[in-house]
């Protein structure tokens, strides 16, 4: 790996990094993730709270053609992972996604970026 690349448990920031400003949906899933942590939602419950489409939910989530590219979905980068319940996925934020938001939310307290 280039050594000009920083990671944080191997994921590349610049490859999240550039997933969240890609995307408000994907931001705002995740955060609403995280406040309900470490709970799970389902896709309509998090369009309900979040009020975003269905099926951007999904999108942002999972991938979805062009528009959600699955390599840079919230489960694509690690950051969402999906548990299966009686045939029902639902979705709840990784430890790292918990751990990554928390120390972005550092990061920006105090005004390194």
């Amino acid at each position: 790996m280039d050594s000009g690349i920083s990671t944080f448990k191997d994921i590349q920031h610049p490859h999240i990094l550039r997933s969240l400003k890609k995307s408000r949906v994907r931001k705002d899933i995740m955060m609403y993730l995280y406040k309900i942590y470490p709970n799970s939602s389902y896709p309509s419950d998090i369009s309900r709270h979040t009020k975003i489409d269905p099926t951007n939910v999904l999108g942002g989530l999972r991938g979805m053609g062009h528009r959600y590219d699955k390599a840079n979905s919230l489960i694509g980068v690690e950051l969402v992972e999906t548990i299966d319940f009686d045939g029902t996925a639902y979705y709840k934020l990784s430890d790292t996604g918990k751990r990554w938001i928390e120390t972005m939310e550092l990061i920006k307290k105090d005004d390194v970026l």
